[in-house]
């Protein structure tokens, strides 16, 4: 089965590796076995909020970039799983799990200075206050 992935605009093919399939490794960070997390992005007049549904991660996982007019949004997680059975086998694995995204928000329409991050629950919401919009002018103009 085939399940298309959506990457900072760009559309592919992502396929599960065949040894997490045969093993049901259960190491996956992202439940529903993305690339990366899933989003939702709500705005009104006041603020936007962005929120990722990353759970598994503790806060130290995090990291929050803002440099020129892009936010970058990143996370990784290292774990290392051991099983023994009553046959002696061994199995150890090893895995490394990441995600970023960008954004791109001018400074001039929010106020990254009063940016604030938060994580519980599994979810990082980042919510950022809009900057008061001076009325642009716009009228017709009369061609003579």
């Amino acid at each position: 089965m085939m399940n298309l992935v959506k990457k900072n605009n760009e559309t592919g093919a992502f396929y599960p590796g065949i040894w997490d399939e045969l093993l049901n490794t259960g190491l996956s960070v992202f439940e529903d076995r993305r690339r990366f997390p899933a989003l939702n992005v709500r705005e009104d007049d006041q603020e936007l909020a962005l929120e990722f549904k990353v759970p598994g991660l503790k806060k130290e996982n995090f990291h929050l970039d803002y440099h020129g007019g892009v936010l970058t949004v990143s996370g990784e997680r290292n774990e290392e799983k051991e099983e023994k059975d009553k046959d002696k086998y061994v199995r150890r694995e090893f895995c490394s799990c990441s995600f970023q995204r960008s954004f791109e928000l001018p400074e001039d329409r929010y106020d990254v200075s009063k940016a604030l991050a938060t994580y519980q629950d599994g979810i990082l919401e980042v919510t950022l206050p809009k900057k008061e919009q001076k009325d642009k002018v716009s009228r017709q103009i009369e061609v003579k």
